[in-house]
């Protein structure tokens, strides 16, 4: 029988529950996000001469700072996406096999003690330690796998469930760019109270109204593999040269991104001078080109160009991204690059997600999410700790006040990114489907995206 057409307003009508919660979850980080930003740099800053990175973020004690802030961000990232890839792995088989919510569940509830810790340090003065080390353990409770699963559940036409991920990244997106302008101008403790309001909403949410989207079929045994997690994930990515070329192509772009993602922050506070309120203009440039690329890019690229010359466009950009903001010498100049490709580059998740889905079987959904998220995280623990030590080496601790001396970190994740797109165009223009699926999908499996309103 032919499938039937899955619109987006049955697909939000359909996830409704989730992007409910993820409207919470984001709230909870994204009022705080640029603030904890500058309350970090400002206690790393204490042990180089003190003063309040806030209003002067390119002061000498504040650059030595992000140094030390690039050094920590680093390994703490890196410890944490290495436990977090043996975590994604486990927790998507486990999902598949216990159900989705308690998975969840765990997650909701490890949130509350970084935000708790946070609210201590401002309303308190107690040690940032806490919350410095707490928030890279919670990360590291990596469920990014279980919520695509999540999606996969609930949208059973393969041909929808990239469309149903673009709305999904187009939701959390969306909810950033209206928190974002209160993130820019509320006080410390007002963000700190809306973050400790949020986290308990998305607390009280969970237990009343999110259900449970894994089918009882897939959690028997004759449904799922016998093997352990890790032996069925290799079995699965091994077993024809697509599905490893997909995962390798995620490995070189996890490295790239998490390389930038690493230098940026630290740069463009030590550099070039990047305060709390052009931050936020900043993230707003990126996250609305994104949200627009989304809601209105996405479908007519992959009808287009396919799935996979989608993919490659997302990649370009990914390469001439580093390049160009090496060029740029305030934030200003930033903001324009963002604003031009952050577009193909947030497009990049829904195409990629789309792809992997689809090369599986139902019931391999959860194990296939989480061992991809496994290799992504993997390498971005590595990617994390070699830029954070190699930028705080090629700064000499924060001291060089010569911003050139960062280009050189911004080429190697323009070439890791472009190893990736070589890698990409050796994938085959009409990928192949795997049997059990329940139909097979087209050059145009993206309908047109709504603009929701991560």
């Amino acid at each position: 029988a032919a499938e039937q057409p899955c619109g987006s307003a049955e697909i939000v009508r359909r996830l409704w529950r989730l992007l409910v919660y993820m409207a919470l979850a984001v709230i909870e980080f994204a009022a705080i996000g640029p603030s904890s930003q500058f309350i970090i740099l400002t206690f790393f800053a204490a042990a180089h001469g003190g003063g309040d990175c806030e209003l002067t973020p390119s002061s000498a004690p504040c650059r030595a700072a992000s140094s030390d802030a690039a050094l920590y961000v680093g390994v703490s990232s890196g410890i944490c996406s290495s436990v977090g890839a043996v975590t994604a792995l486990w927790l998507g088989s486990i999902s598949d096999r216990s159900g989705r919510r308690p998975v969840i569940g765990i997650r909701a509830w490890l949130s509350f003690v970084p935000i708790v810790a946070l609210t201590l340090h401002v309303f308190f003065g107690t040690t940032l330690w806490v919350f410095l080390v707490a928030s890279p353990a919670f990360k590291a409770f990596d469920v990014s796998g279980v919520l695509l699963a999540i999606i996969a559940d609930t949208i059973t036409e393969p041909s929808a469930r990239a469309a149903a991920v673009g709305i999904f990244s187009t939701w959390c997106i969306t909810v950033v760019v209206l928190t974002l302008p209160l993130a820019g101008v509320l006080p410390m403790w007002a963000l700190v109270v809306v973050s400790l309001a949020a986290t308990l909403l998305k607390l009280v949410f969970f237990h009343s109204a999110f259900q449970e989207t894994r089918s009882p079929v897939l959690g028997n045994s004759a449904a799922m593999p016998r093997t352990l997690a890790p032996g069925a994930a290799m079995s699965l990515l091994v077993r024809d040269g697509v599905i490893l070329r997909v995962a390798l192509v995620l490995v070189l772009s996890s490295l790239s991104f998490a390389g930038l993602n690493t230098v940026l922050s630290p740069y463009l506070t030590g550099y070039l001078g990047l305060t709390r309120g052009a931050g936020v203009v900043l993230l707003l440039a990126s996250l609305g080109s994104g949200a627009l690329g989304l809601a209105a890019g996405v479908g007519p690229l992959v009808r287009g160009v396919g799935e996979v010359g989608a993919l490659q466009v997302c990649l370009s950009a990914s390469i001439a991204f580093p390049l160009l903001l090496a060029g740029c010498s305030c934030p200003e100049q930033v903001g324009i690059v963002a604003t031009l490709l952050g577009a193909p580059l947030w497009m990049f998740l829904p195409i990629v997600s789309g792809i992997k889905s689809n090369l599986v079987r139902e019931a391999e959904q959860g194990l296939v999410q989480g061992a991809l998220a496994c290799i992504s995280n993997f390498s971005t623990a590595a990617s994390d700790v070699i830029f954070g030590v190699l930028y705080r080496h090629v700064t000499v601790n924060g001291t060089d006040p010569d911003r050139t001396s960062v280009f050189p970190l911004f080429f190697v994740c323009s070439v890791l990114a472009a190893a990736s797109w070589l890698l990409a165009c050796s994938l085959p223009r009409k990928l192949p489907r795997p049997s059990g699926c329940l139909t097979s999908v087209g050059a145009d499996i993206l309908q047109p995206l709504i603009h929701a309103g991560a």
